[in-house]
């Protein structure tokens, strides 16, 4: 057995410890397209071994060390890369560049985009013995890795691989990350292996977004940089408190500003329920647990409490005392928590505060989504005495990558506006979702509940919004704009990059080079929501300020100034439209809100704005507020553009229609709702503005839920496992809560209706009763035959590693979705999960089938993917499947047939 590195590689640690090697071998560097990996494996696996033939990944575990060994790859000199050592410093961090690498020829042409590449990384971890246990729980952060695996060394591997994400965001050094003490952070994730020697294999991508341009690194002959970290260490045996993530409000004024906290919980080996709360000593101030909320085995969860409060805190309270009682094998004990109280002043010029919401704001009865916060900002508050004083606009302002709300120097930019308020949403981290979807919805929760905490300390609020932003923040309040014109009076964006694609560009996508254009078009078109320009005829005449300095080398000014371009186009005039370009100034400088041109833009933009829409466009209704009253409430071909054009004065303006099947106006005071009915609109009167009728895809809009998200997996191992690592994911990267149970009490809350977030269900039918209900009811063209295939508009396609990811409708809830993720084998499963949406830019619409060659063809090894029709049925024109498939016998109706025959005869 080849073993490589030697014991003065390894951290020096006492018996009982992980100890995580620090020499590395490397494979590559191989190109990678941007926001790619979900579909990638490495080049490797179009180069299958004899020794393991099934999976590449093992092969190169034991792979012994070969200098001379090369690969092709676009990036390497005479087209070729191979084997590569490094070694991690004294504090862990590995730093893996090629220096040999001609990056500035291949960015001459190419730009960022022939900068991101993958490397494929290993080295050795070695699991100890605890108490003579089967097996041993370790926590681990994989710090700025995308994904990584464990390879027994002295036994037979697992198949198929099992890969876990990695914190390519680094918010292990978060302040919702950090640990008070341990070697882990409080976002570790709890893996339970047998005791040994493993390969630790890493796949690690360079991006742009999240590393930076390399040229502006202190050596820039090195070239693009990925720094890496793996820290570990042996997980306790019992349920722990976490001392970072938890979101708790500051008290203004001794009343605390938020209606909510949630605590951080870490399960040991056995599952866990949370039975009750407490909180001491504090007068006038308790705690309600919503519901009993349990976690898995190894599974974190932020438990979220409702806070109820009678009385002023006393300003000498300086923190009190939080209770969990929980029960885990059969026995009760308490992890409890002591919460500082943070005191502010509402009087003090500037004062600051951290407030605690819903995330979403939502009526359920239930646990959240999550539990958010914000940092407000006071300048010399109105009170109600007051009330005919003019209130200047509450400014939403939102933060770029990586920067967190509370920042110092984020709060400092913030322009002051006498008896003004500004409002500093999270977007749920630090990175946030792009302030798309989920992200979006966070940040307008924060501004919703600004009214109802101000009104505690009898202070008024204006009803107006000015949305800012900076960068990614900047982007985002461009995306918000155009999403939401009549919730704000002004606009204010600063080097705010034009779309996901335009900044650092998809076009070397390896993708490109093996899928059907027609099928890439078709995965291009999930990212059509988030299309800032798509969407620009929707600010027509509102006040917008663009900022940018000329020397920007990060977002270049070319994105603003695109920006306004497509508004002016649309409006036919630039009436409304300033463009600040500061010379000599780059990406950020201190005062880019406050300098005086942007303070007097301010003091004389116009609140009144044109008073009706020009075109309004869609390509989400849940996503779009709509303009001036009219609102497109259905698409008629789901994953396309939506536009509707105002030609006359008279409703329903059905002039200029594309793609809407349905809308919503206002006219005389009366509210109406126009149906298209073949070859004429079906006009309504309606007592309320109607609502959306369904809920819309892509697939990460499944992140967009306003309750907690449960995964419900079969009965397998394999299941449970994979469902326990997607909680994980979204814990981390979305800070949304998730349960986990399995297909037995799934079903049971289904027929009681108790699903209110997304749904997310593992396995195939014959594994998963929920599954077996929902392929059932035939509500999508999705099913599964038989017992090696599943079926796409009836359609079979059988195959190892054959997989399937599709959204559903959701069972409880209108607008709200669930999804299947299903394989004919275990590989098929674990390769339709990495198409699960964890990070943005991730191009997957509403289904995809996958087959093993997507390890190394990307999009290019998809058996199909598409939308489906405004009904849920096969859309072909918004759809993209292998034609060579056989027709399954009997199709998605036989199926039906064949699971009410099995059911009644179940009865």
């Amino acid at each position: 057995m080849h073993t490589y590195g030697s014991d003065d590689e390894m951290d020096e640690r006492p018996g009982g410890t992980v100890i995580v090697g620090r020499l590395w071998d490397a494979v590559g560097p191989f190109p990678s397209g941007m926001r790619e990996h979900p579909f990638l494996a490495t080049p490797l696996h179009a180069f299958p071994s004899q020794t393991f033939p099934n999976d590449p990944d093992v092969d190169f575990a034991r792979r012994p060390y070969d200098g001379k060994e090369t690969w092709m790859s676009e990036l390497g000199e005479g087209g070729r890369v191979g084997w590569k050592r490094f070694k991690a410093n004294d504090d862990g961090w590995l730093e893996v560049s090629y220096s040999d690498i001609r990056w500035d020829q291949l960015r001459a042409d190419h730009g960022w985009a022939s900068l991101q590449y993958q490397v494929l990384l290993r080295t050795t971890i070695e699991i100890p013995l605890e108490a003579e246990n089967p097996v041993t729980p370790i926590l681990i952060d994989v710090i700025q890795g995308t994904e990584y695996a464990f390879i027994p060394i002295h036994s037979p591997p697992e198949v198929p691989t099992r890969w876990y994400n990695g914190d390519v965001y680094n918010f292990a050094s978060t302040p919702s990350g950090k640990q008070a003490s341990g070697n882990t952070s409080t976002l570790a994730r709890t893996v339970s292996l047998r005791p040994g020697m493993y390969t630790l294999l890493v796949r690690a991508n360079y991006e742009v977004r999240l590393f930076g341009d390399p040229k502006s690194a202190d050596k820039p002959n090195r070239g693009p940089v990925i720094r890496m970290k793996v820290q570990a260490e042996v997980a306790g045996r019992s349920a722990v408190s976490l001392s970072g993530n938890a979101v708790v409000p500051d008290a203004m004024d001794g009343w605390l500003m938020g209606d909510w906290l949630s605590l951080p919980i870490r399960a040991g080996p056995a599952d866990v329920r949370v039975i009750s709360c407490s909180l001491h000593p504090i007068g006038g101030l308790a705690l309600d647990l919503v519901g009993n909320p349990c976690l898995s085995a190894g599974q974190t969860r932020s438990i979220a409490m409702r806070v109820r409060q009678t009385a002023p805190i006393k300003f000498e309270t300086i923190n009190c005392l939080v209770r969990l009682q929980v029960e885990e094998d059969g026995k009760r004990h308490s992890l409890s928590w002591i919460i500082p109280i943070f005191h502010r002043n509402s009087q003090l010029p500037g004062g600051r505060c951290r407030i605690t919401f819903a995330s979403p704001s939502s009526s359920l009865s239930g646990s959240p989504a999550s539990v958010s916060y914000a940092t407000i900002i006071i300048h010399r508050p109105i009170s109600d005495a007051e009330s005919n004083l003019s209130l200047p606009p509450v400014i939403l302002a939102l933060h770029g990558a990586g920067v967190d709300a509370g920042n110092a120097e984020w709060m400092s930019v913030i322009p002051e506006r006498d008896g003004g308020w500004a409002v500093l949403p999270t977007g749920r981290n630090e990175w946030g979702e792009d302030w798309h979807g989920g992200s979006m919805a966070d940040a307008w929760a924060a501004r919703d509940v600004l009214p109802v905490l101000a009104a505690k300390l009898g202070y008024l609020v204006s009803e107006k919004t000015l949305l800012i932003g900076h960068s990614n923040g900047g982007q985002g309040a461009w995306h918000s704009a155009a999403r939401y014109p009549d919730r704000i009076v002004g606009l204010i964006a600063a080097a705010g990059w034009l779309t996901i694609h335009d900044y650092v560009p998809y076009t070397e996508q390896i993708s490109n080079h093996f899928a059907d254009p027609s099928l890439m078009g078709i995965l291009r078109s999930s990212l059509t929501p988030y299309d800032n320009d798509l969407h620009a005829s929707n600010l027509v005449g509102i006040p917008i300020l663009a900022i940018h300095g000329a020397d920007d080398d990060n977002v270049a000014p070319r994105h603003s100034r695109a920006h306004l371009a497509a508004v002016a186009a649309w409006a036919g005039s630039e009436e409304n439209l300033t463009y600040l370009e500061v010379p000599k100034r780059g990406h950020y400088w201190g005062d880019i809100f406050k300098q005086p041109k942007v303070i007097a833009w301010m003091d004389q933009m116009s609140h009144k704005r044109s008073p009706e829409f020009k075109t309004l466009s869609c390509a989400n209704p849940l996503e779009c507020g709509g303009r001036d009253g009219t609102r497109i409430l259905e698409l008629e071909t789901p994953g396309r553009l939506a536009r509707m054009s105002r030609r006359g004065l008279s409703p329903p303006y059905v002039e200029g229609m594309s793609n809407v099947r349905k809308f919503a106006y206002k006219s005389g005071g009366n509210n109406y709702s126009a149906t298209l009915r073949e070859d004429h609109w079906d006009v309504e009167q309606v007592d309320v503005p109607e609502l959306p009728s369904r809920a819309y895809g892509p697939m990460i809009r499944l992140l967009a839920t306003d309750a907690v998200i449960t995964l419900v997996h079969g009965a397998t191992p394999h299941l449970k496992h994979l469902a326990l690592r997607l909680a994980h994911d979204l814990l981390v990267y979305h800070r949304i809560d998730c349960e986990v149970i399995d297909d037995k009490e799934g079903r049971d809350r289904l027929a009681e209706g108790r699903i209110a977030g997304s749904l997310i269900c593992l396995g195939r039918p014959e594994d998963n009763e929920v599954v077996d209900w929902m392929v059932g009811q035939a509500r999508i063209p999705v099913s599964f035959p038989l017992a090696d295939a599943l079926a796409v508009d009836g359609k079979m396609i059988r195959g190892d590693g054959t997989g399937v990811i599709a959204l559903h409708p959701h069972p409880c809830r209108t607008l709200g979705l669930a999804a299947i993720i299903a394989g004919n084998d275990d590989l098929g499963t674990e390769l339709a999960a990495r198409l699960f949406p964890i990070r943005t830019g991730v191009m997957v619409p509403d289904w995809a089938v996958v087959s093993p060659e997507m390890q190394w063809k990307g999009a290019g090894g998809l058996h199909g993917a598409g939308f489906f029709g405004h009904d849920w049925q096969y859309n072909s024109t918004m759809s993209w499947l292998h034609s060579s498939f056989p027709t399954a016998a009997g199709g998605t109706s036989a199926y039906k047939k064949r699971w009410a025959a099995k059911r009644k005869l179940g009865e």
